[in-house]
């Protein structure tokens, strides 16, 4: 896939893309498509597309950063999940394209002033993405619905509630892929983003990771990579920086001093339920959803199903007693595993101590109230669909059946010191806005206030969070920001 050694000396080039994500991609492709000269470096490894059938864990060790789980010092037990590897999250995580909700553009578009992003703007960006991926935006056009899903399409049916068919490949009959994903959906950005783009003279260095930016009147002149053991120097005259929410901010804190570490981001948090229903639903490994209940999207929550896997679905429950497990297993099929998000109002913290970023997160009382609102909506939701019995992300006190007293129940055991929570979505930790505004370091076109040739692409610029999965929304923003740097 790549050729790291026939780069003995140092390295010279047009534009330089720094990581591989779903940003870092849509650069690859667009620039190739110019003719331009292109490299993309990438910290990980390239993996083919099935090596990791059946074996979600394996894939955290290999690539995921920090083997899946990089923790997050909090009073809830938190978890924030990051790709390092050849497509970056656009490999790791689903493989869904969502359009930017509008309240979330509307929210830009005044930051602005301007129509820069608004949803007509975006229109052509989104078309042309769905039409590469070949995104279903057409309902009628999908059939297969897997069992969780019509569980919440029955509930926005009993409730009168939104409930939305997800945007999924158009090629998948049976929507099961590795690690989840909707039909070739999954990991095509990789493909037809990346690896297409090789064709087209793109060279592509993985196992290379960017260690710091060197500046030179207002300009960075060289980039210092780290590639087979060995340190080199990539000079370019553009550089591209699309290394994700973490890995920005740091290397630009590395490269340019703390007051260039953004200490803050913003944060989807995800709480996973596992729930029995009265009947079999027969939950597959790896298929994804296909519904979501968008009803309270405006108070950032989202609720949808997850994809099922039973190796992980146990290693959630190890705090349970052995009985209790044995009936699980024996009732396996009438399981499935549903989502909370919520996109938080505080943000985790990117800490510095004594060199290394360390995250940190306090959840909010306002989040917490929110909290305990749609869990209690969802599961009085659940019980009323046939659920016997629900599994919370809970440390102690996690299951409830329908007997419980559920405001009771939640008032007492929905404590930040009692959830666990897990988080893939990071955004705004070096955000774009307005010159000299506080913490912005890129304009609304995500070039550099203070360097002429330093633009960035990736979740990290996102003025705000995106309330849904950031995964489209960067592709159709760093489609904007590439037209205009070239």
């Amino acid at each position: 896939m790549t050729n790291n050694d026939k780069y003995e000396n140092n390295i010279k080039c047009e534009y330089l893309v720094i990581g591989s994500g779903a940003g870092g991609a849509v650069a690859c492709k667009y620039l190739s498509d110019l003719g331009k000269d292109v490299i993309l470096i990438e910290d990980g490894d390239y993996h083919e597309i099935n090596k990791f059938a059946g074996s979600i864990s394996e894939s955290f060790l290999y690539a995921w950063r920090n083997s899946g789980i990089t923790p997050v010092l909090s009073k809830a037990n938190f978890a924030f999940g990051e790709g390092r590897c050849l497509g970056g999250g656009s490999y790791v995580n689903g493989g869904l394209i969502w359009r930017t909700p509008e309240i979330v553009l509307n929210e830009w578009c005044n930051l602005f002033n301007d129509k820069t992003f608004s949803k007509d703007n975006l229109k052509k960006y989104f078309e042309i993405i769905e039409s590469i991926l070949d995104i279903n935006q057409d309902e009628k056009k999908s059939n297969f619905e897997n069992a969780e899903s019509l569980k919440i399409k029955k509930i926005g049916e009993k409730k009168n509630i939104k409930v939305v068919k997800v945007p999924k490949s158009i090629n998948s009959s049976r929507n099961e892929l590795t690690l989840g994903a909707a039909g070739l959906t999954k990991n095509s950005i990789l493909q037809k983003y990346i690896i297409s783009s090789k064709e087209k003279g793109l060279e592509i260095l993985t196992n290379c990771k960017a260690e710091k930016l060197f500046v030179k009147d207002d300009k960075i002149a060289s980039v210092q990579v780290k590639m087979n053991n060995k340190i080199k120097n990539i000079s370019a005259e553009k550089v591209i920086l699309a290394c994700g929410a973490t890995q920005t901010p740091i290397l630009m804190k590395k490269s340019f001093g703390n007051r260039y570490l953004d200490s803050q981001m913003n944060v989807h948090l995800n709480l996973r339920l596992g729930v029995k229903f009265n009947e079999n639903i027969q939950t597959k490994k790896g298929v994804m959803f296909t519904r979501q209940l968008q009803e309270y999207m405006d108070d950032g929550v989202l609720i949808m199903p997850t994809s099922f896997n039973k190796n992980n679905f146990f290693s959630s429950l190890v705090k349970m007693h052995n009985k209790d497990l044995f009936n699980i297993e024996k009732n396996i099929d009438q399981y499935g595993s549903f989502i909370i998000q919520l996109s938080s109002l505080n943000k985790i913290m990117l800490n510095n101590f004594f060199g290394n970023t360390i995250l940190s997160y306090k959840l909010n009382n306002q989040d917490l109230i929110k909290l305990k609102k749609y869990f209690l909506i969802f599961c009085k939701s659940l019980f009323d669909v046939g659920a016997e019995e629900i599994l919370l992300p809970f440390k102690k006190n996690f299951i409830i059946d329908k007997n419980t007293n559920l405001i009771d129940f939640f008032d007492k055991y929905l404590t930040q010191n009692n959830i666990e929570m897990v988080s893939v979505h990071g955004m705004s930790s070096a955000k774009m806005g307005i010159k000299n505004s506080e913490k912005s370091r890129f304009d609304r076109n995500g070039k550099s206030f203070e360097f002429k040739n330093l633009y960035c692409l990736d979740s990290s610029v996102l003025p705000s969070s995106t309330i849904e999965s950031p995964q489209g929304t960067i592709m159709a923003i760093a489609s904007h920001i590439l037209e205009k740097i070239s």
